[in-house]
């Protein structure tokens, strides 16, 4: 039986279960943003996606049960740092998935890394996850930056839309996703030529899209992700320019926030479509019957996808030791089939065939949960960097 319990009540539970015992609790933690801008992106429905997969597993390993423990990281990179470093010494967690804010979800992997302790970031789309920042535990299921704008940017230079104005949110995935960006966009033989930064959280961005507009620019880059993005979506709107849009990070949830009429046509990259196959509509049914009808996002498959990988690497290592997990879970096959020719790097970086997505028009819908229309595959090996020329430290080419 799986367990799912609030931080509060776990820390309640230290005092009565050892956070080591070896015929106690697999303790699993999801570290999330669960009630900011990202939570639609991951949030509950990554709580609920890991509790899926526990259930579909069987609830126990090696004859003991699987707990699962969410924690609400805030966005703030000094909070899940903590709550990371508290749940793994207070409660022995052997692994966490890791969405919402990238700057967050690398402090507490830096952690977790310096524990023995294994990290899956499902829903952590800076590139380093699996770069720079790698660990010997650390795994990267979201597609990176590169991946996201390569999958976009390169396509509408070549159909024209040959100069760009950049809208950046101030934080490390925006920053990253902005560059990848302006280096597709150059060697598709386009031009940036300007950018607006602004903070998280911006409820007002009419500077940013006047700025934009008085560029000259024939699209405007939106680099930003979660509500900031629906926000610059609706203003772009409200001002007339929508047509001049390229989003990089669009989740299903953006596009039913938003809806069809104001997000048709609107193009992106992404790792997962819940229609895709007999797999991922088995998948999104049941997270759609659990949430009251939200299309699961690539976060959300992503965390079943890590944590079901993970237990099977377990079962297989007779053992949760994250040398020897993170050794099975190199060698196995990922067999969920979510994803189209995956494996996994010496890096931790899970490559997979990505899908360049359009949404539907309100025409073309044939109900609420059908958004997108997926117009191409994109082989990965285009797209993902190797493990060595990732940046990780940890790969055989940094090491000789």
């Amino acid at each position: 039986m799986t367990l799912t319990k609030t931080l509060a009540a776990a820390l309640l539970a230290t005092a009565a279960l050892p956070a080591f015992a070896q015929d106690g609790p697999v303790r699993l933690l999801v570290l999330d943003d669960m009630t900011g801008i990202y939570s639609g992106n991951g949030g509950p429905n990554t709580l609920r996606a890991v509790e899926m997969a526990v259930e579909d597993f069987g609830g126990e390993v090696l004859g003991r049960p699987i707990e699962v423990i969410s924690a609400d990281h805030q966005n703030k990179p000094d909070v899940g740092s903590a709550l990371a470093q508290q749940l793994i010494d207070e409660q022995g967690v052997v692994a966490m998935t890791l969405g919402g804010s990238s700057a967050v979800g690398l402090a507490a992997q830096a952690r977790a890394g310096e524990s023995g302790v294994v990290t899956l970031a499902t829903g952590g789309y800076a590139p380093n996850f699996s770069g720079d920042q790698c660990t010997p535990y650390s795994f990267h299921w979201a597609p990176t930056t590169r991946e996201l704008a390569r999958g976009v940017a390169g396509a509408v230079v070549e159909q024209g839309g040959d100069s760009w104005y950049m809208i950046t949110p101030d934080y490390v995935f925006g920053h990253a996703l902005a560059a990848d960006a302006t280096a597709a966009i150059e060697e598709a033989g386009g031009s940036v030529v300007g950018e607006t930064v602004h903070p998280l959280n911006t409820n007002d961005m009419a500077s940013a899209l006047l700025s934009a507009q008085g560029s000259g620019a024939k699209i405007f880059g939106l680099a930003n992700a979660g509500t900031d993005l629906e926000t610059t979506i609706k203003q772009a709107g409200n001002f007339g320019l929508s047509d001049h849009l390229a989003a990089m990070l669009v989740f299903a949830n953006n596009v039913q926030a938003l809806g069809l009429e104001q997000a048709q046509n609107i193009r992106m990259a992404t790792s997962f479509y819940w229609d895709l196959n007999d797999q991922t509509r088995d998948f999104g049914n049941r997270i759609m019957e659990m949430n009251g009808g939200q299309v699961p996002t690539m976060g959300h498959a992503g965390a079943y996808s890590g944590v079901m990988h993970f237990l099977n690497a377990v079962a297989e290592a007779g053992t949760t030791d994250a040398e020897a997990v993170t050794a099975k879970m190199k060698e196995m096959p990922l067999s969920d089939g979510f994803y189209q020719n995956a494996s996994i790097q010496e890096n931790g970086r899970v490559v997979y065939d990505m899908l360049l997505a359009e949404v539907n028009t309100p025409d073309e819908s044939e109900g609420p949960a059908d958004i997108y229309e997926i117009v191409a595959t994109i082989p990965g090996d285009s797209l993902f960097l190797s493990a060595a020329d990732s940046g990780c430290p940890l790969t055989a080419a940094a090491t000789n």
